[in-house]
């Protein structure tokens, strides 16, 4: 199999009975099981180094669950059992991981397109190519912010950014600030925010919390929490359906504060956003909020136009069993949203899903 460049010559693909494109955690956790099969594979990552994803977020950002649950498979998080973990420690603990287990991971490689024919797959990177058997989508939940389509008649004066370019409050500089999507985002992007004595209104529909997560749950060191979001909220229940249902209109439960510690701290809760008027934020009770800034932690959108793929439903969501894509044989995901369960894309949930997958590679063998 060979691709030809832009300037009429040859370039040979690498071959590999699996690729695994994406180097986050849900593709390391892919790594280590493929590595412990003997498979001949390789991940490739368009971040110039393992953990970039996790570096790139918000100063303050801190996990909801406890080190004893954010372990990859074979290494415990390197921390105090109920010790939550800083962004920037995850980040370490990844770029560590690829060390202790010697996972041929590629920086810098863009995947351009993805295609199959009668002998596999074919992985188009600028200036490369790869064939192979089986192929795992890593890519994660997060990759293109969404942000509504009016925010482009918000008056140019009032600063405006998603909630993936937030750093931190000393980034906006004006008092008055709107986030927009009450889900744990801009939960806690608004918490960080009024804590520096700004004037912070949180929108958003009430997403509900994790009920496992309250004073019985935090005693018991998060065990009841983590139990919920792999053996209630899965896909196999009733309520684990309907919220990985409503997950794409309204966000996830709250993870960490409830709405009533949200208001106590000082943030002002407020119906949706639905609209602007006179280039103010407009919310559904027909107010005009006097804001200097809106953040936007509407969540995000997929973007799978590289995968030249019939798999797709009419929401542009790939159709899957358990990650198993029926319509293409020897193509998978690993670290969906809801993928199995509610722990699905999250650090220690990731690792279950890789070794079904990981297993159903091996069990398929080398036949296409």
């Amino acid at each position: 199999m060979s691709t030809e460049n832009i300037k009429g010559t040859t370039n040979i693909d690498e071959s590999f009975h699996t690729v695994v494109i994406g180097g986050g955690q849900a593709g390391l956790a892919a790594g280590y099981f493929l590595s412990r099969q003997g498979e001949k594979f390789v991940i490739l990552d368009d971040n110039p180094h393992t953990g970039d994803s996790w570096r790139k977020r918000w100063e303050s950002l801190k996990l909801f669950t406890p080190s004893k649950f954010n372990g990859l498979p074979g290494a415990p998080f390197p921390k105090p059992s109920d010790y939550l973990p800083t962004k920037n420690e995850v980040a370490e603990y990844l770029e560590a991981y690829v060390q202790q287990f010697n996972l041929p991971v590629r920086h810098g490689v863009k995947v351009e397109s993805l295609s199959r024919n009668s002998q596999g797959y074919h992985i188009s990177t600028k200036g490369s190519g790869y064939s192979a058997r089986n192929v795992i989508i890593a890519t994660g939940p997060f990759q293109v912010p969404h942000i509504p389509g009016f925010a482009g008649e918000l008056n140019p004066s009032i600063l405006q950014l998603h909630s993936s370019a937030y750093c931190n409050p000393q980034q906006i500089r004006v008092q008055n600030v709107l986030v927009v999507g009450a889900g744990n985002s801009g939960a806690e992007i608004a918490l960080d925010l009024v804590k520096t004595g700004k004037q912070v209104w949180l929108a958003g529909r009430d997403v509900g919390r994790i009920p496992a997560n309250g004073p019985l749950g935090k005693f018991l060191g998060g065990r009841p929490i983590w139990w919920f979001m792999n053996h209630v909220l899965t896909v196999n229940t009733p309520i684990g359906r309907k919220v990985k249902a409503g997950e794409g209109h309204h966000g996830t439960p709250l993870g960490r504060a409830t709405r009533q510690e949200i208001a106590d701290a000082g943030v002002k809760l407020v119906p949706r956003v639905s609209g602007i008027q006179s280039g103010k934020p407009q919310l559904e009770d027909g107010r005009a909020l006097p804001v200097d800034s809106v953040i936007w932690a509407t969540g995000f959108h997929s973007d799978y136009n590289w995968i030249n793929l019939p798999i797709f439903d009419e929401h542009g969501y790939p159709r899957h069993s358990r990650g198993i894509v029926q319509d293409a044989p020897g193509l998978y995901f690993i670290g969906l949203m809801f993928q199995t369960a509610l722990s699905s894309s999250l650090l220690g949930g990731v690792g279950a899903d890789a070794a079904y997958i990981s297993g159903q590679i091996a069990h398929n063998g080398h036949s296409f």
